[in-house]
Parts: C-alpha cells; structure tokens; sequence
C-alpha cells in the first residue's frame, strides 16, 4: 500500500468495538482490578494501534520494536482512531505547573476516552480541570484533572511539577480523597485515580473498605516520550471499560453539590461534601430562639454517637438558626423507602441503629419526638442514623404547647402517657415506623415486635435484644 494511503470508508467503529472486548458485564470486584491493568498493560490485547502510514514508517526507522506497537491504518481502516492516536503521540507537551500536567494528561486519556465514546455511546462522561462549577462530589477550586459520569466523580488525579514528588502526590491524593458517601457513590467501591510529578504518571485505586491505602495498578509512565504515551493509551482504553460498567452502581437521584433543599418549615438545607448545613427561618421556628440553649447541650452531649446525626459546628443564632451537621445521607422519605430499605436484613439493621440512636438520647436525658422514616439517613447498606434533632425535648417533660409547639405529625392519641413524652413515646414510634407501606414484609415475628413497641410494653434494653432483630 502507498504511505499515503486513504481508506473508502473509515471502519473505527468496528475497531473501537472490537478494542473494547470483552465486553464487561459486571463491575469487576476491587480485588481483581489489578490483575485486569497487568492484563492490559503487560500482554497484546489492544495493540498495535493505528496510526498514519507515513508516521508508523518515520516511527519504524527510529525503533524497530514499535512495529508491536503500532501499525499502518491501511491494515485496519480505522482513520478516525488513527488521527486520534497520532495527534496524542505527535503533541509538544513544555514543562509547566500543576494545573498545566493536568491539561496534559486530559489531552492525552481523555481525548482517547472522547474517542471511544463518541462510537461506543456507553459512558458519556464529562472532564473537570480547573472549571468554576458544580459537581457532585468535589468543589470547583481544585485544578487536577478528574472525570465525572452523572455528576459524580469516578476518576481523579493529583498533579505535582516536580518528578520526586510522586509518592507525596499518592500521599495527597489518598488524603483528598478520604470521603466516600453513598448518597454520592452508590455502590461504588473502589476509585480509579492516578497521580503525577514531573510528567510521571501512575495509576492507583482507593478502596471504600481500606481508605488509609492506596492501591498502585501501574507503574511510572512518562507523558513525554512515546512508549510512556502508548501505555497511558492503554490504561485509557481499560479506564473507558471499566466506568461504563462501574456507573451503574451510581445513584440514580443524587443530589449535587451545594444543593439548597428548602421546606415549608422555613428550613433550608445546604449539601456540601459529606456535611450538610441546615438554616431555618426564626420567624417561621420562633421556639428555636428559647430552646437554643438547650439544643447546644444536646448536640455537646451527643456530638460521639454513631446513630445520631452530629455537629461540626453550631447551632448558633445570627439572623437565622443555623447548624453544620455530618455525615449527609440518602433521605428515607416518601418515595425512596421502597428502593432503599429492599431486605428484611436491611430493615431490621435500620431499626437496630434508630434504637441506638435513641439509646444515645435518652442517656443525654433527651427524646427524639418525631420518629419518622423521612428522619432517618441511610449512610451505607447496614448504617443508619436519626437526624433533625431539634424536634428532641427533655426526656420525660410534660407536653406544653407554649413550650414545645404542636402535636407532630404521625402521632396517635396514647403517644404521650399521662400527658408527658417518655422513653416509650419514641419507643411507640419506632413501632409504627414497622407498619409503612412499601417496607419488606416483617412477618409474624415483626408485626408482634411493632405492636409490643407500640403497646410501650418493651424497655429500650428489651426491644434491642427482641428476637425478631436478632433473627
């Protein structure tokens, strides 16, 4: 064939399809992700790769061994994928600062995952560098490269300028990324991210379940010499992979960064990372201004339990009643019960982390008052926690309406006992937290442990070791 052969009709979208086999049907499982880069990285799979004739002729005379590492785009045809390879081998990449490797990389991984987008259609992914905007899982004023699929974040990096910084830019990264949250992640278990220095890259994985390591998957590739660029090709072809396939353990209703949800009550929440800060309108709450005290001694007397929701600061008065609460969670509310608490083993995991939670309370002399699902957050698969602790009053206080407001909704007419609020008047509504349609069946066992709790016929200490949790 002449060098400067052009082929009829371009055939990338059969190649693009046959360098994505096998196609992977299932996320792979952390454990197995190294072996899946050493595959890619170290056997033949995806090359050679195609480039202009005349280029891979010029590349030849230098070094023979690139015949295993590319090839004439007259053998395959694949024009597209060949004009795309060769302007990422062919780019003049100058030294530059932080935010400049990072433009260089993108230019490099991302253009070849556009690529193999723009045909397969399987990931439609969107590239973060230094960009003021909102995103899922991220704040806007950090200049690394990272790629976000439905607004999460599945890929990111740390850029350092200097070659012997690679193992702090690990050291960054592993720190920076130390926040996973379900209502961001879904599912996800492990984070494909890579770290630079000097032009140097490698490709690492952090893992939900081990977040004080940092897993590496390759080793040390240059930006700025051909070999370096062909294997970071590779990992961009395998990174394409396995996204497309890990995006379905997203979310399907996450809510994006610096969110504002706003309630009739005059509450308004902010969600940030994994903190969300909550401000409710005095004029709308006007108890608040009286009961502040009180609430600060009970977010102070609460601030260790792992079922309640907790304070990162506050709550304090300016013009509004404001509070800074962790961890953010998925809400439990009408709508999301039944996709979120899918298992009877769920369901009683959530109960026994509101019991908990209410064990905490009531031994910092509280009591919740508005057990409801849409006041419980799911954290993970078997962590749930009760939040909007400002309805709490003194445990075992006589009702008053002056003091603290109307009956809550969901009451029923023997909520009180005797006309205060006790350790049982929470109790009862666990209780009928048990009867919500949508729930996984209870069972006979359930139904008798919702109407023992609702009859207030159990203690705290009892309901925690019933049967029907330890079943």
């Amino acid at each position: 064939m002449p060098p400067n052969y052009i082929c009829a009709a371009d055939r990338t979208g059969h190649y693009v399809r046959q360098l994505l086999e096998p196609v992977l049907t299932a996320v792979p499982l952390a454990a197995d992700v190294p072996s899946l880069f050493q595959s890619a990285l170290y056997c033949s799979g995806t090359l050679p790769f195609p480039v202009p004739d005349i280029f891979y002729e010029s590349q030849k005379r230098q070094d023979d061994d690139m015949k295993y590492y590319l090839a004439p785009v007259s053998h395959s045809g694949a024009v597209a994928f060949s004009s795309t390879i060769h302007a990422v081998l062919r780019k003049k990449f100058p030294m530059g600062s932080e935010m400049v490797q990072a433009g260089q990389l993108d230019q490099l991984v991302c253009d070849v995952m556009d690529l193999l987008d723009e045909y397969a259609q399987k990931l439609h992914f969107k590239r973060k560098r230094n960009e003021g905007e909102v995103s899922l899982t991220l704040s806007a004023k950090r200049p690394d490269l990272c790629v976000l699929v439905r607004s999460a974040l599945l890929f990111k990096g740390e850029d350092k300028t200097e070659e012997g910084q690679l193992d702090q830019a690990v050291a960054e990264l592993k720190q920076k990324m130390r926040r996973w949250s379900q209502s961001y992640h879904g599912q996800v278990e492990f984070l494909l991210c890579y770290a630079m220095a000097g032009g140097r890259v490698r490709i690492c994985m952090l893992r939900r379940d081990d977040p004080d390591s940092c897993h590496v998957l390759s080793g040390d590739h240059s930006i700025y010499d051909m070999r370096g660029r062909l294997q970071l090709v590779r990992i961009a072809i395998l990174l394409y992979r396995i996204l497309a396939i890990q995006q379905t353990q997203l979310p399907s209703d996450a809510v994006p960064l610096a969110s504002v949800l706003e309630f009739s009550s005059g509450t308004k929440i902010t969600v940030m990372e994994d903190y969300v800060i909550k401000r409710v309108d005095i004029e709308k709450q006007p108890l608040l201004v009286e009961r502040l005290g009180e609430l600060q001694k009970l977010y102070k007397a609460t601030r260790g339990s792992k079922h309640l929701i907790g304070s990162e600061e506050g709550p304090h008065i300016h013009t509004k009643y404001t509070v800074i609460l962790s961890p953010f969670g998925e809400q439990l509310g009408p709508g999301y019960l039944s996709f979120r608490i899918h298992s009877l083993a769920q369901l009683q995991a959530a109960i026994r982390c509101i019991l908990l939670a209410l064990r905490d309370l009531h031994a910092a002399k509280f009591a919740h008052t508005d057990i409801r699902w849409p006041n419980v957050i799911k954290c993970s698969n078997e962590t749930f926690r009760l939040i909007d602790l400002e309805t709490a009053v003194i445990l075992g206080c006589k009702w008053n309406l002056r003091q603290h407001g109307a009956h809550r909704v969901g009451w029923r007419n023997d909520t009180l006992t005797r006309g205060r609020y006790t350790a049982g008047s929470d109790l009862a509504l666990v209780g009928q937290l048990l009867t919500e349609p949508g729930l996984p069946p209870v069972g006979e066992s359930g139904s008798l442990f919702a109407e023992e709790l609702m009859a207030k016929s159990l203690s705290l200490q009892q309901a925690l070791h019933h049967a029907w949790l330890q079943s």
